[in-house]
């Protein structure tokens, strides 16, 4: 099991006909969520859990800090303690994994700290280098990520604005019951930003229905565009009056330098793959498309050339013994290389639309694109086509390597631009403004 996906769906099949499992047989009803005892073993974490919706799923993923007894009995105090807290107005913000400081989320923190919000939180773990550049009066108000204050407010605060989808607030799988009850409270408000244009992979796939709309207080989804915004109505199950169309906070600081030549390569995670990865990066798909980009670009250009993997797979690339560490940057901070970007090379990842902002050539390698959509689920599509994509599309290693000298050497195409703006329809610098106004009408703040 230490190479299987991190969520594998259990189905009972007898005769023909597929039901699901019910952890317990008197939930069928009323789902609650549950599981198992959680099996620690050569460095991976087994689990089954059961959905409020009664469908049944094993877990293999890496232990996390929430794994252990006296860290469940930490969560059991912080829950408790919440209830002495006074504040009831406490909103929480964060990022990826909550240790990120460089999105939508710390964009929009920091102006309504500005604005005078002190009842606005940031989690971030102190450690991370961001911190120590923050002015002071920004400091104030972030919480030490696993802290007993963040556990505290997590269980006090109704009210969370994020660029992930909500468990990010505190652990991803996370296996308590305690947390994940509130995660799936029906009295909670939650704004998700985005932490990229998410016109890509269709959200009808069976890997996204974390975006999907939830039974929330009030839930809300910025959109970059009426195009995009359609894509979660139809596809997601909003409302037109869920989708917050005023563009992405963090496209407010996007820029690239004058002097920018650096050629990066980021392809997007493959989930399926992760397991795998942990035991050897090098043996993976994601190594491979990597190292068949890499050989595609002139030897001339190969010292201007970044690999900057995902987030949730960079570590274990790191970790790896591949000979492609060579092109890792020493500092990972994904806005400041994209600032240096002249070209990015990437198969469907989101980080495709903020180079393009920029002023970046953008070339799509879709090599891998219909075993990865099969991968994805049945239903999954890529909602880029050759029709409205912003970037040369590339199947083969010969086309590749065509196309890296003509995109390195020249402008953005026309063509190119009007696809894009019909995604994106805002350049004007105030998306921040239009979301912090959108927030006062719902009294989210």
């Amino acid at each position: 099991l230490l190479k299987a996906d991190i969520q594998n769906k259990i189905v009972v099949k007898y005769e023909g006909y597929i039901g699901r499992i019910l952890y317990n047989v008197l939930d069928y009803k009323k789902g609650k969520y549950r599981n198992s005892r959680v099996i620690i073993n050569k460095g991976s974490s087994l689990y089954f859990r059961q959905t409020i919706k009664n469908t049944m799923y094993l877990t293999v993923r890496e232990p996390n800090i929430y794994d252990s007894k006296l860290a469940k009995l930490k969560v059991a105090i912080s829950k408790v303690m919440s209830k002495f807290v006074l504040n009831n107005n406490i909103i929480l913000l964060y990022e990826k994994n909550a240790n990120s400081y460089e999105e939508s989320a710390s964009i929009l923190y920091e102006q309504l700290i500005d604005e005078g919000y002190t009842n606005c939180y940031y989690i971030l773990d102190k450690n991370n280098s961001k911190f120590k550049e923050l002015n002071n009066k920004y400091k104030k108000n972030i919480i030490n990520k696993n802290s007993f204050k963040h556990l505290i407010y997590f269980f006090k605060s109704e009210k969370f604005i994020g660029t992930e989808t909500l468990t990010h607030v505190i652990q991803l799988r996370v296996a308590n019951r305690n947390i994940n009850r509130k995660l799936n409270s029906k009295n909670i408000s939650y704004v998700f930003l985005q932490h990229g244009i998410m016109y890509m992979i269709s959200l009808d796939s069976e890997m996204r229905t974390g975006f999907h709309k939830k039974n929330y207080k009030l839930h809300r989804v910025v959109a970059s565009s009426k195009l995009e915004a359609k894509h979660f109505v139809e596809l997601g199950g909003f409302n037109k009056s869920d989708i917050y169309i005023t563009g992405l906070a963090k496209f407010d600081k996007n820029h690239k330098n004058k002097t920018a030549d650096k050629i990066v390569v980021m392809p997007t995670w493959r989930r399926w793959e992760l397991n795998e990865a942990r035991q050897d990066f090098t043996k993976t798909g994601y190594h491979n498309m990597i190292e068949t980009i890499i050989d595609s670009i002139p030897i001339d250009l190969l010292q201007k050339t970044i690999v900057l993997p995902h987030p949730l797979i960079i570590n274990y690339f790191k970790e790896s013994n591949s000979n492609l560490k060579y092109y890792l940057p020493k500092e990972i901070s994904y806005n400041e290389i994209l600032k240096d970007c002249k070209l990015l090379i990437t198969d469907y990842s989101s980080i495709s639309f903020d180079a393009f902002y920029r002023g970046s050539n953008v070339i799509f390698y879709w090599r891998d694109k219909e075993k990865c959509l099969r991968m994805y689920g049945d239903k999954t599509k890529l909602l880029l086509n050759k029709e409205n994509v912003f970037g040369d599309i590339c199947y083969t290693k010969k086309e590749l390597a065509t196309s890296i000298i003509n995109s390195y050497t020249n402008e953005q195409q026309l063509k190119h631009k009007k696809r894009y703006e019909q995604i994106v329809e805002f350049d004007d610098n105030k998306n921040t403004q239009r979301i912090i106004q959108k927030l006062k009408e719902d009294k989210v703040i």
